[in-house]
């Protein structure tokens, strides 16, 4: 399909107001899988760093609900609503596209069709590799290094907001 309209660059996902107010928290979900060990130790060093920030509340998946896959359905069930309604009452959400963990990108779909804020991570990403062109514009941030995403929070927080910056690299 094409188009003569010559602007191709979609506008950004403008987030509700986040305004840090010290001595306020805001409710974070970090979506992420854990089901290679690169992916677990990833996922504590994100944990850490959410843990670092007093003024978020981390809602981690790993740490509240772990279904077994032999679980019975009312537990799947639990599971499932649990990090649902997790995600509606977060503020914003970091997605951990390592390994591209299918519920992990389930979970980006429901939050960016509510309205939640997304930041990306993706150290995971080979070199070289290209970005999905759907999460790259579905998010208001996408960090590629553990250094950049604690700068982006950094600067976040001392600026009482959530800044979009569109992801500016190759996408695929």
């Amino acid at each position: 399909m094409t188009t003569d309209n010559n602007d191709t660059t979609p506008n950004p996902v403008t987030p509700d107001e986040v305004t840090a107010v010290q001595g306020e928290t805001y409710k974070v979900y970090l979506a992420s899988g854990w089901f290679s060990p690169a992916a677990a130790e990833e996922l504590t060093h994100l944990e850490n760093i959410f843990d670092q920030r007093k003024w978020v509340d981390l809602a981690s998946p790993r740490r509240i609900f772990v279904c077994p896959p032999d679980a019975p359905k009312e537990t799947q069930d639990a599971t499932f609503v649990g990090n649902l309604q997790h995600i509606a009452s977060a503020d914003f959400l970091l997605v951990n596209t390592r390994d591209k963990d299918i519920g992990t990108i389930w979970e980006a779909g429901f939050a960016f069709a509510h309205k939640k804020p997304i930041i990306y991570f993706c150290a995971g990403l080979p070199e070289g590799a290209k970005f999905n062109l759907m999460l790259a514009r579905s998010g208001i941030k996408v960090c590629t290094s553990f250094e950049d995403l604690e700068d982006y929070l950094d600067r976040c927080y001392d600026a009482g907001q959530l800044f979009v910056e569109p992801y500016d690299q190759a996408i695929e």
